[in-house]
């Protein structure tokens, strides 16, 4: 930690510091105003003894201005006075100047005590016998101290940084579980119980026998694995010592022309006519890839039986080149009064592009001939 950089910047004093600070050099400012009213006469050496007092309270606001104020005052007092009291000052005040400052300006104090320590020994006499050993023992005290000081406010720093850290965390892992949650809910649950609600409202209606029991039918497997979800999301919740199963890993067995193609028989289900086209070939792209595009797909379908369910046909394809493969999802029909053809879509659409994006894909909505395009385009896997 001593040799980082960050240890060595200048930095505050700690809020009780500057306060302790403050308290002391009021009362030796008191001390000072009490011996020079004792005294009857105001003195040059009262003068310098104040200033540099209120240069000692300065650490608390700019530590870098008061470490030169006490600097020069000392300077001036050694040099007009000869007094070893001055660099007594100078040397305690080594240790606020070792807590706050940056190391040249350290090196710059500590350079100014020897040589003012060293011209007293030299051109005066009040320094008494190991006097400057004494003033180098001071320093060396005050330095260590003011080095511990930057220690303790360095790892309460370092502490402070890592609780923030440790709560940013905490909180995307909340994030993250918020929403797969929330994925479980729209992706899963919603699009099952988006068929049973359609299949329960056309089920008095339905023509033949043929028709009801494909409506029953699609009913209960809905059902089913809605309530397959749910189990999911209650041991995504409760369970916080295990990993949470998979998120959908088994719909349509990770397979996108098997999602294709149950998609399409749901909307010829439903009532409307659809077309499937889809390679022979291997599609040549990841499974994270293949299961966005599943979900995607999910999606597509759902919005049209939920805000189209009176089109008149689709159409669901894949497009596969060297490049990347494309999902074309396409329905011709009138939309539902609550979504207008120049919605920007919900959730699904935005998480959608959002899972896209995070694989390199991108994905297009918006408005066709007399109906809705979704198109969602992925990268080959490279070999």
């Amino acid at each position: 930690m001593l040799r980082s950089r960050a240890f060595w910047a200048p930095r505050s004093l700690h809020p009780i510091a500057r306060l302790l600070l403050i308290l002391v050099v009021g009362v030796l400012l008191a001390v000072a105003i009490g011996f020079v009213i004792e005294g009857g006469a105001f003195t040059r050496y009262d003068l310098l003894a104040i200033v540099f007092y209120f240069g000692l309270a300065a650490f608390a606001w700019h530590p870098l201005t008061a470490a030169f104020i006490v600097m020069l005052i000392s300077s001036v007092g050694v040099v007009f006075t000869g007094s070893g009291g001055d660099l007594l000052e100078l040397a305690i005040s080594l240790g606020l100047v070792a807590v706050t400052c940056a190391p040249w300006v350290i090196i710059t104090h500590v350079v100014v005590l020897a040589a003012l320590t060293a011209y007293v020994a030299v051109e005066s006499t009040t320094l008494a016998a190991g006097g400057v050993y004494g003033i180098v023992g001071i320093a060396t005290i005050a330095f260590l101290i003011g080095v511990a000081f930057r220690l303790v406010a360095a790892r309460e720093s370092i502490l402070v940084a890592e609780r923030a850290r440790v709560e940013r965390d905490l909180e995307a892992i909340a994030r993250e579980d918020q929403e797969r949650i929330a994925d479980e809910l729209h992706d899963g649950i919603a699009h099952d119980l988006t068929l049973i609600l359609f299949h329960a409202r056309a089920l008095p209606r339905q023509p033949d026998e043929t028709a009801r029991q494909v409506s029953l039918t699609t009913i209960e497997e809905s059902a089913e694995q809605a309530l397959q979800s749910i189990q999911s999301l209650l041991s995504l919740m409760r369970d916080t010592t295990t990993e949470a199963p998979p998120i959908h890993e088994t719909r349509y067995h990770g397979n996108i022309v098997d999602a294709v193609t149950s998609l399409s028989e749901l909307l010829d289900d439903a009532g409307i006519a659809t077309q499937v086209s889809v390679p022979s070939s291997s599609l040549g792209v990841t499974s994270a890839a293949e299961r966005v595009l599943i979900e995607t797909a999910i999606e597509a379908v759902t919005n049209i039986i939920k805000h189209a369910p009176k089109s008149k046909a689709a159409s669901i394809s894949i497009h596969a080149d060297p490049g990347g493969i494309e999902l074309i999802v396409t329905n011709s029909g009138p939309l539902s009064p609550a979504r207008s053809s120049t919605s920007p879509g919900g959730r699904g659409l935005r998480r959608a592009e959002q899972r896209l994006g995070q694989i390199g894909g991108q994905l297009e909505t918006g408005p066709a001939e007399q109906g809705w395009t979704l198109r969602a385009g992925v990268s080959a896997a490279r070999s």
